[in-house]
């Protein structure tokens, strides 16, 4: 047993000078023992001297492998970080300390490796592999890069705090060097090691775990550099902390808890935010279930399923393959009501909250998104078939409602209609241009909105320069990566760490205004070079074309950046359509809802695998139950399905105040409790059902009040018609009654006497003609006009006028 710890000890030290020498070959330096020692609050220390290859660059004082928290081993595994213990001795700080445990990319397969990604890409992860070879546990460790001339004053110079990036699961600080910036800037670099994966990012699971220990380890990191910092020379009061990729999306988040407030004083993201889709691990219970029940640990117990994987061997927790759905998180920060008290949106969203009390700059590549194009793929292009298997599995993954409405939009935003017939090399270019929007460069604008509101400054840049040597297409620009060898100086020494060699002059001079932008702003909180620099050599050498370039600020109106390349330039509204796309439309179209059958919020085929890439969260089942109650439920469940999901359709009952919700994307519905998750689907269709009754309200009565009118207005018209025809019947009948008047008048005269009648006869008595006098109508109609427009629609065309008296009826007779 003894000797087996023996060698193993051994040959953990043989593997730390391994890499250690092949460090100083790639950096082409020579080192010496620091004659400093420095005193920490938990033991002395003295680091080592290194000379760079460029010989206008001052030495630079390392120390590697300071422990700032235990080995979180055997009870301290899924645990927060504990203070690290003290040490006796000077301890020389010459070698990098392990790395945490990790399960790196599946590279050994060269011809595999190449149907997952481009060459370039597979190069790149084998000048990484050496970096990340020692593991252990025990890996709570940070290196310190520090200018020389602190060995020689007495002065409090700036903090640089980068966090690496590429994932949650892989990487490790010490693949990152920080000699040269701490040489040309005078300023303190220092990187570090973080729990990952499920060591890291166990969720929060009751009465047992707290979460996020991946982020407290970090949050540790910044609380031991306050405490002994100005032992090194570092200044408290000024640490800028830097992220790149994942790395980014954990600055967003210490930005934004109070466990890190105080900490550090200004931001840096670079290509990743809190907004992202993958930052926040939104299923990570159902994974961790998952990785117990593949290790025969208790899954119904939160308490035995920790305590049992607790006890297993690290070698067979990373063994563990997970099925985890493309542009998502397995493990990785949760919000856990402490660590991250609430959504980031919302968070950011509040302009009293920590997030708007830093300065902040950040930026993007011109492509983020080009590592799943195979070689192959990156030759000749891709399909449209191809195409839409991977925005499919992009909206599958990220949305849950309206998939099918997002995927026809997404469809025709990023195809060109202007051609015919798309060539497979400008399908690739729109697709990956859409997958980058959509998962980096849409959240991160979105966050440098949030942030411009604030009182403090925000800064935006564009990195577009494609090194020259870069084996990447030169048509697609920057590649995400391809700007940290800028960040770090490698430019001016050639060789640094696993980036590549072979720079030109002018990327030499980009490489030297980079480092000068990001140091000034490190010092002052802006990035534009200050003036008491100026006759600095480095500062004469990176030409007029930088100098005379005055970094604006961020903000909501102008939205200006700097598009950093060989020649730099100011320009505005970055991409506005396509980030207006997805921050706008976007979230307008995902919004839950119900009364709309069960099927409505899923592709068309959804069950058919085949018209997905990779690996996408597809519903084997979708049993529809039967119609209770006006309500209905879908179920999508089963042990082969990634995620057991339950998608509930209510028709509401009743008028509801609550305003439709606008989902984030990635956030599963059911993770909060089934009784907002059914209030947040039933407020759409409550709304939109109100609309739809008062329009059919609205049109009813308007159909009302225009029958109303026609109907008393030909009422009118008729009694009209029946006064005058009564009138003239009357007339009639009068006029009769008086000829038969007359007629029995004539009869009555008495017959002549015989001798009367030898007489001539009288002359005939002239016959009475009746006067005529014209009638007055019982209604007499109005003088035709025109109705004026300010008359109500119901006003009447005839008026109703007195009855005839009786004496004007007498006139009529005779």
């Amino acid at each position: 047993m003894f000797l087996k710890q023996v060698n193993s000890y051994l040959t953990k030290h043989f593997l730390c000078l391994i890499i250690l020498s092949c460090f100083r070959q790639i950096h082409g330096t020579t080192d010496r023992v620091s004659p400093r020692v420095i005193m920490t609050k938990y033991g002395s220390l003295k680091g080592i001297i290194r000379e760079l290859a460029n010989k206008d660059l001052q030495p630079v004082e390392i120390f590697y492998g300071i422990p700032y928290a235990s080995a979180p081993v055997g009870s301290l595994r899924f645990m927060p970080p504990v203070t690290p213990p003290h040490w006796r001795n000077i301890r020389t700080a010459s070698s990098l300390g392990p790395v945490c445990p990790q399960k790196f990319p599946d590279i050994r397969n060269h011809t595999e490796a190449l149907k997952r990604m481009p060459p370039e890409r597979l190069a790149y992860l084998h000048r990484l592999i050496p970096f990340l070879n020692s593991q252990s546990e025990d890996c709570l460790y940070l290196n310190i890069y520090a200018p020389s001339i602190l060995l020689h004053k007495n002065v409090k110079v700036p903090v640089i705090v980068f966090i690496q990036g590429e994932s949650y699961d892989w990487n490790s600080g010490n693949a990152y060097d920080g000699s040269v910036i701490s040489s040309l800037a005078s300023i303190i670099v220092i990187t570090f090691n973080f729990r990952l994966g499920i060591l890291g990012f166990l969720p929060a699971l009751e009465e047992v775990t707290r979460g996020n220990n991946g982020l407290m380890d970090q949050v540790a990191a910044l609380h031991w550099i306050q405490e002994n910092i100005a032992e090194f020379g570092g200044d408290i009061h000024n640490v800028t902390i830097i992220g790149h990729g994942h790395g980014a999306a954990f600055v967003n988040l210490l930005m934004i808890s109070p466990m890190a407030k105080g900490l550090f004083h200004r931001g840096v993201m670079h290509s990743g935010s809190a907004l992202s889709p993958w930052a926040i691990a939104r299923q990570a219970p159902v994974f961790t279930r998952q990785l117990a029940s593949k290790l025969k640990c208790p899954t119904k117990s939160n308490v035995n399923m920790v305590y049992c994987l607790r006890d297993r061997p690290i070698e067979q927790i990373l063994n563990v393959q997970l099925a985890v759905p493309d542009y998502l998180t397995a493990f990785g920060p949760t919000i856990d009501g402490i660590v991250i008290p609430n959504e980031p949106e919302v968070l950011m969203g509040d302009h009293n909250n920590l997030y708007n009390q830093y300065d902040l700059l950040l930026g993007v590549s011109r492509m983020e998104f080009y590592f799943q194009f195979s070689a192959n793929e990156e030759r000749y292009g891709i399909g449209e078939d191809r195409r839409n298997r991977l925005f499919q599995t992009l909206v599958g993954n990220i949305y849950t409602y309206h998939l099918q409405e997002i995927f026809y939009v997404l469809e025709n935003e990023y195809t060109d209609w202007e051609r015919a017939v798309e060539h497979p090399i400008n399908i690739l270019e729109n697709t990956a241009d859409a997958i980058s929007d959509g998962l980096v460069v849409g959240p991160l604008f979105k966050a440098a909105k949030y942030r411009a509101k604030g009182s403090k400054k925000t800064f935006v840049f564009v990195f577009g320069h494609q090194t020259e040597n870069s084996e990447y297409p030169k048509r697609y620009g920057c590649i995400h990566g391809e700007d940290l060898p800028y960040v770090f100086g490698v430019p001016l020494v050639g060789k640094l760490a696993h980036f590549q060699h072979n720079y030109s002059r002018s990327e030499t001079s980009l490489a030297q205004a980079v480092v000068l932008y990001w140091t000034s702003f490190a010092k002052k909180g802006d990035p534009n070079i200050p003036e008491d620099e100026e006759e600095d050599v480095f500062v004469d050498r990176i030409g007029d074309r930088f100098e005379r370039i005055e970094w604006p600020t961020f903000d909501n109106i102008r939205q200006k950046y700097l598009s950093l390349g060989i020649k730099p330039k100011i320009r505005d509204h970055y991409r506005a359509h396509q980030l207006s796309f997805w921050n706008n439309l976007i979230p307008k179209l995902h919004r839950s809802g119900s009364g709309t059958p069960p099927h409505y919020s899923f592709f068309e085929g959804h069950d058919n695998s085949h018209r997905y890439d990779e690996v996408a969260a597809l519903p084997s089942d979708l049993v529809a139950s039967t119609p209770k109650d006006n309500s209905y439920s879908v179920e999508v469940s089963s042990a082969s399905t990634l995620f057991n999901v339950n998608l509930f359709f209510v028709t509401s009952s009743g008028p509801s105040t609550t305003p439709p919700v606008e989902t984030t994307p990635g956030v599963d519905p059911n993770y909060s409790t089934a009784t907002t998750h059914l209030s947040e689907q039933s407020t759409y269709s409550t709304a939109l059902s109100v609309t739809i009754a008062v329009g059919c309200s609205l049109l009813i009565l308007n159909v009302l009040i225009f029958t109303g009118m026609f109907y008393q207005k030909d009422k009118s018209r008729l009694e009209v018609k029946l006064q005058t025809h009564n009138y003239k019947m009357k007339m009639t009948q009068e006029t009769d009654n008086l000829a038969s008047f007359q007629h029995k008048q004539v009869s009555r005269v008495p017959p002549l006497s015989p001798s009367s009648q030898e007489l001539p006869p009288p002359p005939p008595a002239p016959l009475i003609t009746p006067i005529k006098i014209p009638p007055k109508p019982i209604y007499a109609t109005l003088e035709e006009k025109p109705v004026p427009e300010a008359q109500p629609l119901l006003y009447h065309s005839c008026r109703r006028m007195a009855p005839p008296s009786r004496s004007s009826t007498e006139e009529m007779r005779v």
